[in-house]
């Protein structure tokens, strides 16, 4: 079974043990009455979650920033379950909003558990762990999609170049988890920055490609002026508490009737590296 397998196999079995804790955790919160705290003292998160913590961080040792936020909503979920319980009136319901706030959490932590088993069990078709985006498996398919569009409706498509400006600087001089947590913030920020049926790949590295459908060379520059100047002002600290700032670079080109995938990605990269030599921060057509 390889590392990716044996993932997911953990991240199934953290799913399961945490819906029978819930399970326990109603009955302690409905019928336990009056030894309602001394069975809440008693009540134990799941083991699985932190064995599986414990292998996935000699696994997944460049992820660190997504293992951290998983940690700590396992450790949120389980202090709030316990002491709604340990404050709950004797001899009273629980009051609703403290019910939900649980069912929020729980919700919450098996979300964010289910994301990350679905991009490993789903990686041979192009999910990055790290950031959640698609990666170039994909991409030709996706392609020949949109290009088949293009020729039968003549639906426009632009394909964007995304680079982060001297993201090298923030490895050298913060370390790789500092990085990833940069990643992760810029993945975010374009999904946040596109439309649901856009596309959002990472290339490699800090390199990303958008997908924008419907929109010609011209409809597009607004909408990447906003998601430049959107990742300008990602909050991202240090290990020291200061706060970093990136910009990031774009290229971006046109889908256009007898321009192979390989061709269209070479201009987008060379509006890109324009882009770069002409200072950064800022957008360039191919």
């Amino acid at each position: 079974m390889d590392s990716s397998s044996r993932i997911v196999q953990g991240l199934g079995r953290v799913v399961d043990d945490h819906i029978a804790w819930l399970s326990q955790w109603h009955q302690i919160a409905f019928y336990a009455g009056p030894a309602r705290a001394a069975k809440a003292a008693e009540l134990k998160a799941p083991t699985s979650f932190l064995q599986w913590h414990e292998r996935a961080q000699e696994t997944l040792a460049s992820q660190q920033p997504v293992l951290e936020r998983l940690c700590a909503l396992h450790e949120q979920l389980h202090t709030s379950a316990r002491l709604v319980l340990m404050r709950a009136p004797e001899d009273g319901n629980m009051p609703v909003e403290d019910y939900e706030k649980v069912l929020a959490r729980f919700d919450e932590f098996v979300t964010s558990v289910r994301r990350l088993e679905r991009a490993f069990s789903e990686a041979a078709a192009g999910l990055d762990p790290l950031t959640g985006l698609r990666t170039r498996v994909g991409l030709p398919e996706d392609f020949n999609r949109e290009l088949s569009r293009f020729r039968n409706a003549g639906t426009p498509c632009v394909l964007v170049m995304v680079d982060l400006d001297r993201f090298k600087s923030v490895n050298d001089a913060h370390g790789h988890e500092t990085g990833d947590k940069v990643l992760v913030a810029a993945g975010n920020t374009l999904l946040r920055h596109i439309r649901t049926y856009d596309d959002a790949y990472r290339m490699g590295g800090e390199e990303f490609l958008l997908m924008l459908k419907g929109l010609d060379p011209n409809a597009a520059l607004p909408v990447l002026e906003r998601l430049r100047a959107a990742l300008a002002r990602m909050d991202v600290r240090a290990p020291d508490g200061s706060l970093l700032r990136l910009t990031a670079s774009l290229g971006f080109t046109a889908i256009r009737a007898g321009a192979a995938l390989d061709e269209l990605l070479a201009e987008a990269d060379q509006a890109l590296y324009r882009a770069k030599r002409d200072g950064r921060n800022r957008i360039v057509r191919a």
